[in-house]
């Protein structure tokens, strides 16, 4: 005969050992943290990278105004050849000492400037009227400061014995002063501007150029200060010729809202809105960077209209609770990542929870 006591004692045993593991179940759900299989986190996508915004052009600065640069050239060709400066001493030869390959943005009476993407790098290029142009010559001089260090002239126009241009070049800036006779052009290129950098060039045409001829042929007048950009055709901008620019690495273009939420639960993607506007005078193409914690998780292209406005978007899941860091361009925010469960609102709870599972569990067994 079986002991009932003994038999009854097992059979509750094993109820209550079935209740606690349903308990224990119900606790892990209510405190733990869930984990899903193949979840893309922000971890995962973050990499290193910049993470202010990108323009594959540069930008001319003068006062408050900025003009994005498109620059020339497919990279086939060195900005020497390309530029085609020529002197008795030259092959292909000539008198003119002027540079035949820069042509189409050589203008009568203007001084111009653009940059050029060529197998040596990107170069920026100084041209000073126009060959077998209807003008009288003239001079002017410019002061470049902040040059890249790893960088060089790469053509000097004038280059010869007993030129009348004068070049003076210290470790990042030069001094440059031209003198050019009438039917001829003249300018310099730069080359070295891959990297980040920012550049100001001071400039002195006619009259306050250091150096000044008043023989006819000389005395002609730079009338306009252009800047070249190539917009899928060649757009011509007019600078004030009295005042310096900086000519720079980045965009006009500028993040003028970022929209994300203060909290947000783990696991969960996120929205992120960003509002990114184009402060300058012609068109840009930007690349933007949404970084969280230091890092980029995704990144938008757009091309924007002078002062066109546009909101993009992306979004991202972190794998775990937190406070965590966004940002787009120079706006920030951060994000508080809760739980995401049950448990990460009974804060503290944890321990009651799985008492009071307890104790039903007693409480049955014995009522039984």
């Amino acid at each position: 005969m079986t002991d009932r006591k003994t038999d009854g004692f097992g059979a509750d045993t094993s109820r209550l050992l079935t209740v606690l593991a349903l308990v224990a179940v119900t606790v892990g759900l209510v405190t733990g943290s869930s984990i899903v299989a193949g979840q893309v986190t922000d971890q995962e996508l973050a990499s290193e990278g910049p993470t202010s915004l990108e323009s594959a052009g540069v930008t001319v600065e003068q006062g408050d105004r900025c003009i994005p640069v498109a620059a020339f050239g497919n990279g086939t060709e060195s900005v020497s050849d390309y530029y085609d400066y020529r002197t008795p001493n030259t092959t292909p030869s000539s008198y003119t000492y002027s540079s035949y390959g820069t042509t189409e943005f050589q203008a009568d009476d203007t001084s111009s400037l653009f940059f050029y993407d060529g197998t040596d790098g990107r170069s920026l290029v100084v041209l000073h009227d126009r060959l077998d142009g209807d003008t009288d010559g003239g001079s002017a001089t410019m002061q470049f400061d902040g040059l890249p260090i790893d960088g060089e002239w790469t053509v000097e126009d004038d280059d010869y014995e007993g030129r009348d241009d004068v070049f003076t070049h210290r470790e990042t800036s030069s001094r440059i002063s031209w003198v050019w006779t009438e039917g001829r052009s003249d300018g310099a290129a730069f080359t070295g501007f891959d990297e980040s950098f920012a550049v100001t060039v001071t400039p002195a045409f006619n009259e306050a150029a250091d150096v000044r001829y008043t023989d006819d042929g000389y005395d002609g007048q730079i009338t306009d200060w252009q800047v070249v950009s190539n917009d899928g055709t060649t757009t011509r901008t007019s600078l004030a010729m009295e005042e310096p620019i900086t000519v720079r690495s980045g965009a006009c273009s500028r993040v003028t809202g970022l929209d994300v939420a203060d909290t947000a639960d783990a696991e969960e993607p996120i929205a992120l809105g960003a509002t990114v506007t184009n402060d300058g005078e012609g068109p840009e193409t930007v690349t933007v960077p949404f970084v969280v914690d230091g890092g980029v998780v995704d990144e938008r292209t757009v091309t924007l209209a002078a002062g066109e406005t546009r909101t993009l978007s992306t979004s991202v899941t972190f794998d775990e609770p937190g406070t965590r860091t966004v940002s787009v361009g120079d706006r920030g925010a951060t994000i508080d990542v809760a739980d995401g469960t049950l448990g990460s609102f009974l804060p503290g709870f944890g321990v009651v929870i799985v008492l009071a599972g307890i104790g039903v569990a007693v409480i049955a067994v014995r009522r039984r």
